[in-house]
């Protein structure tokens, strides 16, 4: 029998996301201008108070995406025509965001302060160079219709996996009807994977965020991740429900997304509770509905690719497995916010289920748990690389 559906507020609670009511802008932005030259162009927001804070400026395609916290637009607000950067406004919720095109500019941006009432965004044009190379590439492509990136940069290779193995150390994750703990499970198949990896793909670097029976926090995680400029961040977990032995089987992938689902919202809350091990909790105390969708946001230049991953593991583990697939799905992992890069987080088994918990315990099924991601991984590259040519 299907449980009740809960109220939304219970679920954002379990998931370590505490649902505010909408609240009126702290700030009202009062004039935007520009001011551009041959070498850059520089947009100036005012407000009417005191900025409290914003976000990094983010690439989007062709747009340079700048978001203010607890800011709104003034009625009575003076926007420059800003030809070039054909600026164009927006409101999500009590995020004020500031779209541009750059076209032209597409240089390095930086953004800081300008007293306590305004913020200051400068981004350099791109060299001539860099110019007459896209242009000649342009005629010999089709136009882009999304933010995917392009094949041009190498920065897009998939040079670097990241493998998390979930839990660690003090944190050993759920424990398993046959007295197994996730952190052993998940770094035993974190190793074969890496192994796997390295012998398919020799010039692929693997980086391990703990290759060890080791306490890593879940903020550190994505920051490896980031640091050693990875293109790919799978993050390796195991599944469990509160009574044992419990009927509920099979694997299932997760992205970066607000829960849908109460059962979502349990997964999320399950792992997301590995920040009691931490020595402070307080980062995570900003993680509201609001900063959720942010973050959400930050990843939408590749969450299509975070997708097509996470549907290649579904359907190689579960056809070589046996393990029941529960599809891909989607919740508030706060493991996986900040990560620049496609990423996904793998449940593999539930180890309160004493079928589940036997295989995925034993040599023989991480072997070949390891060898159908490995499979997952080979299809996705085949089709990241497809995809950068078009």
């Amino acid at each position: 029998m299907r449980k009740p559906r809960v109220a939304s507020f219970i679920i954002l609670a379990a998931l370590g996301i505490l649902a505010v009511p909408t609240v009126r802008a702290q700030v009202r932005i009062t004039a935007i201008t520009c001011d551009t030259s041959n070498a850059s162009a520089t947009v100036r927001v005012t407000c009417t108070g005191t900025i409290g804070s914003f976000q990094k400026p983010e690439r989007q395609g062709k747009d340079l995406v700048i978001r203010i916290v607890d800011a709104e637009l003034a009625s009575d607000a003076a926007i420059s025509t800003c030809e070039d950067l054909k600026p164009r406004l927006s409101q999500i919720r009590n995020f004020f965001v500031l779209r541009l095109n750059t076209s032209t500019f597409s240089g390095d941006a930086t953004i800081g302060r300008d007293g306590t009432n305004a913020i200051v965004v400068r981004i350099d044009k791109r060299s001539e160079e860099s110019t007459s190379s896209e242009q000649r590439a342009a005629s010999n492509e089709p136009r882009a219709t999304s933010n995917e990136p392009r094949a041009t940069s190498n920065n897009w290779s998939l040079d670097v996996i990241v493998i998390d193995a979930g839990h660690g150390g003090k944190d050993v994750g759920a424990i398993g009807v046959n007295g197994s703990y996730e952190k052993d499970v998940t770094l035993a198949l974190a190793r074969k994977l890496r192994d796997r990896i390295k012998e398919q793909f020799p010039k692929t670097k693997v980086v391990m965020t703990r290759d060890s029976d080791v306490f890593i926090e879940l903020y550190r995680r994505t920051q490896i991740a980031n640091e050693a400029k990875g293109k790919l961040f799978i993050s390796i977990h195991c599944n469990s429900m509160p009574t044992k032995p419990h009927p509920a089987n099979g694997c299932e992938t997760y992205i970066l997304r607000p829960g849908r689902n109460d059962d979502a919202a349990r997964v999320a809350a399950l792992e997301n509770a590995s920040v009691r091990f931490e020595s402070s909790q307080d980062r995570y105390k900003g993680m509201t509905e609001d900063q959720l969708i942010v973050a959400t946001m930050a990843q939408r230049s590749f969450v299509r690719f975070s997708e097509e991953l996470a549907q290649r593991i579904q359907q190689r583990v579960s056809k070589s497995t046996g393990l029941t697939s529960r599809g891909v799905n989607q919740a508030g992992f706060f493991v996986l916010v900040g990560a620049s890069m496609p990423n996904i987080l793998f449940e593999t088994a539930f180890l309160s289920n004493n079928k589940d918990a036997a295989y995925i315990s034993s040599t023989a099924g991480q072997n070949a748990t390891a060898d159908a991601m490995m499979d997952a991984i080979t299809d996705y590259a085949t089709f990241y690389e497809r995809t950068l040519k078009h």
